[in-house]
């Protein structure tokens, strides 16, 4: 009898020992999962975080060779959005001003179609998730890109084939600049919305009659919910050119 109760406690013993064993083996294979899946992400940050910057630093490598960069200020400010048909007729001056920068119009359309090129190269890693959004956008490098972009886009709009990439970032960019003036008008107050009203056309998709404190924290919730509809869009499309 009493070996019997010995023979159960050592076996007891040894389950219990067998499933102390299995669980310290779970929590091993658990925490090897974690810090694998951690290095694996912390490895895709970093390579995203150096595509980021080369992408940055190959922008700033064009920007002073076209002739764009003796007016890309004019272009640095509150523009229509080109991609609609009141939007053209608002940039007019920017196309106008862009033809003015060359002897003839061939040169200024090769000149396009290049920066065109330029602005999608480097629109393609972040549009499709291989660079930073937002770390691009916060770079000092957007006030260049806004500006080019609404030059080139007044012209690009009218053949939508090419230059895809840098469309859609313009479009989403566009958004996020006016989120940004919103903004800035808030914490500002009054001497900023009268900036806003002298180009109120040029806002987006502004329906309110004046400039309130009001009607812009209605137009920034617009604003908000537009831009998560063109953050799905570029998923779609990223997507889509992924099958």
């Amino acid at each position: 009898m009493i070996n019997k109760q010995k023979r159960n406690r050592r076996k007891n013993w040894m389950q219990n020992i067998y499933q102390l064993g299995t669980l310290a083996s779970l929590i091993f294979i658990m925490a090897q999962a974690y810090y694998a899946r951690r290095s694996i992400l912390q490895s895709s940050e970093w390579e995203k975080a150096k595509i980021t910057i080369e992408n940055i630093e190959q922008l700033k490598k064009h920007e002073k060779t076209t002739p764009l960069f003796k007016v890309w200020r004019l272009g640095d400010t509150l523009w229509a959005d080109a991609s609609t048909p009141e939007g053209l007729k608002l940039s007019d001056t920017l196309r106008i001003v862009y033809l003015s920068l060359f002897d003839n119009e061939f040169d200024a359309y090769d000149e396009y179609y290049r920066m065109l090129d330029v602005l999608d190269a480097f629109s393609y890693p972040i549009i499709m998730g291989y660079a930073s959004e937002l770390g691009s956008y916060q770079s000092s490098i957007i006030r260049q890109f806004q500006s080019y972009a609404n030059f080139i886009m007044s012209f690009a709009f009218r053949n939508q084939y090419i230059g895809t990439h840098a469309i859609l970032l313009y479009r989403l960019w566009k958004i996020r600049f006016e989120i940004d003036i919103v903004n800035n008008a808030l914490k500002i107050g009054d001497s900023m919305y009268d900036e806003i009203r002298i180009r109120k056309d040029h806002l987006l998709c502004y329906e309110g009659t004046d400039i309130t404190e009001a009607s812009l924290k209605a137009y920034r919730k617009k604003l908000e919910k537009k831009l998560k509809e063109m953050q799905k869009e570029i998923e779609v499309f990223r997507k889509n050119s992924l099958k």
